[in-house]
């Protein structure tokens, strides 16, 4: 079930950065994240997964195709002529640097001392008590900021209230 999941993840970001549309890209955006919830769920954390499920597939992807629909110029830019001398650079430089993180990483004391931590499974009830204890003027004030950015997003669109 691991492989699924992390393939079609994978296989959603990656047709997100292949996509010429950026509808297309969103709606691939989606795929990958639904692979994001499963892979939670195989962590055993349903919670994580509802939330990835509803907060980012549902939410954050539509306030992104929203935006994408409320600035497109539908004029598109003129191609650049491709620089192969660019391509091969970053990828050179990215495979120096993954391997010099992974080295740093493997060769850490941290990781050779670290021990599994033991933590108690996240559920709705402790979520909740968490959220609306513990962080509830966060919570009000991220909600009045959403509640700000929608209001702005509409008097952009629709200049006679």
């Amino acid at each position: 079930m691991f492989l699924i999941f992390a393939l079609i993840t994978l296989l959603g970001a990656l047709m997100m950065f292949r996509m010429k549309n950026l509808i297309m890209a969103g709606l691939s955006l989606v795929l990958s994240f639904i692979g994001v919830a499963g892979l939670f769920l195989l962590l055993g954390n349903p919670v994580a997964a509802a939330l990835q499920v509803i907060v980012y597939s549902g939410a954050i992807v539509v306030l992104v195709l929203f935006v994408i629909m409320l600035l497109a110029s539908h004029e598109e830019e003129a191609p650049e002529k491709p620089r192969g001398i660019q391509r091969w650079g970053s990828a050179v430089l990215l495979s120096v640097l993954g391997t010099g993180a992974f080295w740093l990483v493997k060769s850490s004391k941290a990781l050779a001392l670290a021990t599994a931590p033991t933590v108690e499974p996240m559920n709705l009830h402790r979520l909740g008590t968490y959220l609306f204890r513990e962080h509830l003027m966060g919570f009000e004030i991220a909600g009045l900021l959403l509640l700000a950015a929608m209001i702005g997003a509409v008097s952009l669109v629709k200049r006679e209230l």
